[in-house]
């Protein structure tokens, strides 16, 4: 038969694959002319070794040659000869030929078979070549093995092509079988590797128009150039309307089947070594992939050849896309057992803790001996918060927590579980993480060593008796002859731990801010910090307390910790609100608010919650501070500091609507649990100026003057704030001739404290004080700054409309000239006159700027005066009739509310 029968016709174009294809094409030729030979063709899986078979086999089976085909199954048959009884299931296999191969493979004896196939193939073949084509030769049984040496040793002048394919990396199972077919004369090998990216674009041409470089690149990125998975991604995309970036593949789809089938066909081993590296994802040794795995050293390197070659391993890691399709196909069992392995092959490496807790944390379960674990879960906790990375530590130590089995060590943990969960979440790190430490301290598990954080901890949250408690059995476990004070902190005592006496705040403020100016912000020094800054506030050094607050909460946002920058968020707040910046202590405690992760149920909402209720009282924003303060709390917010500042908070939104008795109540059960809780210190809590001016109104002045002579004692000679703010208060209590006395003293202690708004509180007192001694011109003045102070601070009256009678004109020869005034000019004089500026007053009239220098330049004209200082002598507001709407901070002052207002002063 002449070597045209193999023909060049219908050759399938293989991208890439031209030289191979030739060299094939020749030894077909050459078979034909009775040259036989031996071709083993070698690649990765899915490199294309099986269609090169079939092409094969189709261009013999078309040119009239007997075609002998079988595939080793990858699992292997260990039946002698089981490869060989493939051969005659074959089409078109001549009957005699199949009969002497059944006859062979039941003798069973290898050498007998081997010659007796070899004699068989040869009878074929004097009539017709014969192509003997094998696929994964590498999983074929022995015997099978030595019968196709002898028939490709003893086949060289015969029309038989003996064409093998195994995959790379891949030997036979008999080693000297394997080395006798590489020493055969007439072998011939062809390597088929992946594609290059340039192959990629020629086989995407065909679905692209154009396909695109960059496309190109993202196929070849997924697929590493393997055929068979190129064409599973093709397949997936164009299913997925073929338009648009090139999709990630989809968990169970065309992609993922086909890395499967690949793992598959390259037997256990490959199996085994892939799914450890899959485990691993990062590159590690082949000796830690085969410890992993659980395969000998010579089947891990085959294994890591065989996915280099398929184009699934790149830089000793598998590719993401494949390592994905690996992973989503083990169930939850044997992919925590592989990480909780993986955890521990590490560890015997000397791996750092990071790496072996990130296959601790995807296993959700440490091994049996939990101790190294824990430990290492801790170790790695400290290294992500050295990198900011709160959440992953807060992860480690969960994990550590739950698994540890040790209670002295899984309490210590939970404390410093409940200081970095303060990062993210105040409201988490109290509920979830400090029930267990008490737990462990009540049964005597709890470590010493973790008594001072626990109650730093607990301090922070305001939960005052479990803390002390804490310090009380932290005193019974220690040195008896050691000086212990009430107070965990040295240099930064907690006021609301022991209090101290007024002849030491200077120390304390001093130390504090020595604290604020050299402490890193660490969880360590988180509580401290917070009280310092706590500290400073109330005693009358807010701004300094900003200042420091406002760069911890630069820090907080910079190192992403929520939980932090909430907490400075409040703190911030309330020193804003202490200043009088109304707008700016909003915005302050709503960031606080939006930082919180929680927004009910935690006992740190309080903070944040009381500051926007006394903002929006402050400002006369009743319907927005009614929205807080209805809005829903848990109990727990009664259970600490926070509380005390949400009842204050709510009584005085209370007392300024009107519902004193409600804001008494208030008042009252802040008293309670301050005494309860022992706190009743008059800079922390001045609960006794709260409730003596609920009294006031509900003229019980008895019981009012008894507070106030009560809070005066307390807070000594100094107090700045809380010293003014009680003088006022008893200025009420007195004659009205005693009153500018009294109020004056307090004007000069508020002038020192900071605090405007209470300042403005005081001024307008005094200058009720002076109009009911009959100094109108002083009271003018007074009631001039005092909203020019509430205007400072963002303050506004309930109304922008100003009544048409604001003032009355005394002056002695102004008389008849005031009464040429028309009711505009009274009223643009009447502002003037309270130290509005001309666009405020514009503002507050709906007029314009020029309208207002127009009014005034004909007051000064009929009044016969220069300039607007010489105003306030000239008007008074008469207390009898109707003056501007008050401000909220002159109404809680005063005691009048919405519902006294009568006449013009609620026109419009």
């Amino acid at each position: 038969m002449h070597a045209d029968i193999w023909g060049l016709a219908e050759a399938m174009e293989f991208i890439e694959r031209g030289p191979e294809q030739g060299r094939l094409q020749t030894a077909l030729k050459e078979c034909a002319a009775a040259q036989g030979g031996i071709v083993l063709v070698e690649g990765a899986v899915g490199c294309g070794k099986s269609e090169t078979l079939a092409w094969a086999a189709e261009q013999a089976a078309n040119a009239g040659a007997t075609v002998l085909s079988a595939t080793a199954p990858a699992g292997g048959d260990a039946r002698p000869l089981a490869l060989i009884g493939q051969f005659r299931d074959g089409p078109a296999v001549p009957p005699r030929l199949a009969l002497a191969l059944e006859r062979l493979v039941e003798d069973g004896e290898t050498p007998r078979a081997a010659r007796r196939l070899t004699t068989a193939v040869h009878e074929v073949a004097l009539r017709r070549p014969v192509l003997v084509c094998v696929d994964d030769v590498h999983h074929a049984d022995v015997a099978s093995v030595q019968c196709l040496l002898h028939l490709a040793r003893h086949s060289g002048r015969a029309r038989v092509l003996v064409l093998l394919a195994r995959s790379l990396d891949f030997a036979l199972p008999d080693p000297q079988s394997d080395t006798e077919f590489l020493r055969l004369p007439a072998l011939s090998r062809i390597r088929l590797g992946p594609l290059s990216p340039t192959g990629v674009a020629g086989l995407l041409a065909e679905g692209f128009d154009p396909p695109g470089p960059e496309r190109a690149a993202e196929f070849h990125e997924l697929t590493g150039g393997n055929p068979l998975l190129l064409r599973a991604l093709l397949a997936e995309y164009r299913s997925s309307g073929g338009s648009g970036a090139t999709p990630l593949p989809a968990p169970g789809g065309p992609y993922g089947r086909a890395v499967l089938t690949c793992l598959r066909r390259g037997g256990t081993g490959m199996w085994r070594v892939a799914k450890a590296a899959a485990v691993l994802d990062t590159g590690a040794s082949a000796q830690v992939l085969g410890r992993l795995a659980g395969t000998t050293p010579v089947a891990t390197a085959q294994a890591l050849g065989a996915l280099a070659g398929a184009g699934l391993l790149t830089e000793g890691r598998l590719r993401p896309a494949a390592a994905n399709a690996l992973s989503n196909s083990l169930d939850p069992a044997e992919h925590g057992a592989l990480h909780r392995h993986a955890a521990t092959v590490l560890r015997h490496e000397g791996a750092a803790a990071a790496r072996i807790a990130t296959h601790l944390l995807a296993a959700r379960e440490v091994p049996d001996d939990d101790a190294w674990a824990v430990r290492v879960l801790r170790e790695a906790a400290e290294e992500a918060l050295g990198r900011d990375r709160a959440r992953r530590a807060v992860a480690c130590l969960e994990l550590a927590a739950e698994q540890c089995r040790d209670p002295a060590l899984r309490a210590e943990t939970h404390v410093r579980l409940a200081e970095v969960t303060w990062r993210l979440s105040p409201g988490a790190a109290e509920q979830r993480c400090l029930g267990e430490p008490l737990t462990a301290l009540a049964v005597g598990d709890l470590p010493v060593s973790s008594m001072t954080p626990l109650a730093h901890q607990l301090l922070a949250h305001g939960r005052l008796d479990a803390a002390r408690q804490v310090l009380d059995r932290l005193k019974e476990r220690t040195d008896p002859g050691a000086e212990w004070v009430d107070h965990i902190d040295s240099d930064t005592p907690l006021p609301w731990v022991s209090p101290a006496p007024p002849r030491d705040h200077a120390d304390r403020l001093e130390a504090a801010e020595r604290r604020l100016r050299v402490s890193g912000l660490t969880d360590v020094t988180l509580s401290s910090l917070v009280a310092a800054l706590r500290l400073l506030i109330e005693h009358d050094r807010a701004g300094v307390a900003e200042a420091h607050g406002r760069s911890l909460l630069a820090e907080s946002l910079h190192r992403e910790a929520p939980g932090w920058q909430a907490v400075f968020g409040s703190v911030c707040a309330e020193a804003a609100l202490r200043q009088g910046r109304l707008p700016d202590a909003e915005t302050y405690a709503l960031e606080a608010m939006d930082a919180l992760p929680e927004r009910t149920g935690s006992l740190f909402l309080g903070g944040p919650l009381a500051s926007l209720i006394c903002v929006y009282t402050e400002m006369g924003d009743y319907e927005a501070a009614a929205r807080h303060v209805n809005q829903p709390v848990g109990k727990a917010l009664f259970t600490g500091l926070p509380g005390l500042a949400y009842l204050r908070a709510r009584g005085r939104f209370l007392l300024a609507t009107d519902r004193v008795r409600a804001a008494l109540a208030d008042f009252l059960q802040v008293a309670w649990l301050a005494h309860a809780w022992d706190v009743d210190q008059p800079f922390l809590v001045p609960w006794r100026t709260d409730a003596a001016e609920a009294l006031l109104r509900l003229d019980e002045t008895d019981r009012a003057r008894q507070l106030v002579a009560e809070q005066l004692r307390l807070c000594g000679p100094g107090g700045g704030r809380v010293r003014g703010t009680t003088l006022r208060l008893r200025a009420m209590t007195v004659d009205v001739a005693e009153r500018p006395a009294l109020l004056a003293q307090a004007v000069e202690a508020l002038r020192r404290s900071e605090d405007p708004l209470e300042l403005a509180r005081t001024l307008e007192a005094l200058a009720e004080s002076y109009r009911a001694r009959a100094e109108p011109a002083r009271a003018a003045t007074l009631q001039s700054r005092v909203w020019h102070l509430t205007r400072e601070c963002g303050a506004r009256p309930r109304s922008r409309n100003v009544s048409h009678a604001y003032a009355d004109l005394i002056a002695g020869n102004a008389g008849a000239a005031a009464a040429d005034l028309s009711e505009s000019e009274k009223r643009v004089a009447a502002l003037a006159a309270s130290g509005y500026s001309n666009r405020a007053i514009a503002e507050e009239l709906f007029i314009t700027v020029s309208t207002v220098e127009q009014h005034l330049t004909r007051v000064y004209r009929k009044l016969d005066i220069k300039n607007r200082r010489q105003l306030p002598g000239l008007l008074r507001s008469n207390p009898d009739r109707h003056r501007p709407g008050p401000c909220p901070h002159t109404t809680a002052a005063t005691g009048r509310t919405g519902s006294e207002l009568t006449g013009s002063d609620a026109h419009r």
